[in-house]
């Protein structure tokens, strides 16, 4: 297993959730971490708590899907980094429903957000990763994206595209000594899953995904694991 420590991590939509926990974990590790999110305050909040580890934490609001954002976070970041290792593409959205009823604008923030946001960090990160020869990317995908379900076709298909784009930047990415990754989690506690009817201690949690996305990074750096599929062990109805 390799050590993480020193290493620089970028993780978008960082300020909660499965974002946060990944942040705080690679935290913990010793990496230093820059954190992406929409939400000021909550941003702000995130990176009071980061500090507490020790490493150095950046903070750079902004929104994916608009590539201006992106070039601005990117060169917020590169004022402290002078090289990124580590790219959680983690911020997302959802929205289930019946197909006939959706509307396209709903459909294409998804993808706006989902797709189109994780495709302009790729293109920012990349090519420094490239350049230094070296580099972790995990997408954060959903088992969404390995089969759908009745009202979350057009969420699903989001995912589907993450996953495409991911295993095919993956065979372009290995050459360059760059482990691209995605995981596949099923329903995880957190505000985008929104009211669940299982009871909140038999869900799975932000912190497990956390401690997969870092055991992999960790595993020395000739293999990875290319995908992970989670799943919550014995979830019991309220």
């Amino acid at each position: 297993m390799q050590n993480l420590s020193k290493k620089n991590a970028i993780i978008t939509g960082g300020s909660r959730g499965i974002g946060f926990a990944t942040a705080k974990a690679l935290a913990d590790e010793g990496v230093n971490v820059a954190v992406t999110g929409r939400d000021h305050d909550t941003l702000i909040e995130a990176i009071g708590e980061l500090k507490k580890t020790g490493v150095t934490v950046i903070g750079a609001s902004g929104d994916v899907s608009n590539p201006d954002d992106v070039e601005k976070i990117i060169s917020e970041i590169s004022e402290t980094f002078d090289h990124i290792d580590i790219l959680i593409n983690n911020a997302g959205i959802m929205k289930h429903g019946s197909f006939l009823e959706s509307e396209f604008k709903d459909f294409e923030h998804m993808m706006q957000v989902n797709v189109f946001g994780m495709y302009h960090m790729l293109k920012a990160v990349l090519p420094k990763m490239v350049e230094q020869d070296s580099g972790d990317v995990v997408n954060v995908a959903s088992v969404s994206g390995l089969r759908s379900g009745k009202n979350g076709g057009l969420y699903s298909a989001t995912k589907f595209a993450v996953i495409g784009m991911t295993e095919g930047l993956l065979q372009e990415m290995r050459p360059h000594n760059i482990r691209m990754s995605y995981i596949t989690p099923s329903a995880v506690l957190t505000d985008l899953v929104g009211e669940s009817k299982l009871k909140e201690e038999t869900m799975t949690h932000p912190e497990d995904i956390a401690d997969i996305i870092v055991n992999n990074l960790k595993i020395h750096p000739r293999t990875f694991v290319k995908n992970a599929e989670m799943w919550a062990t014995n979830p019991e109805p309220l």
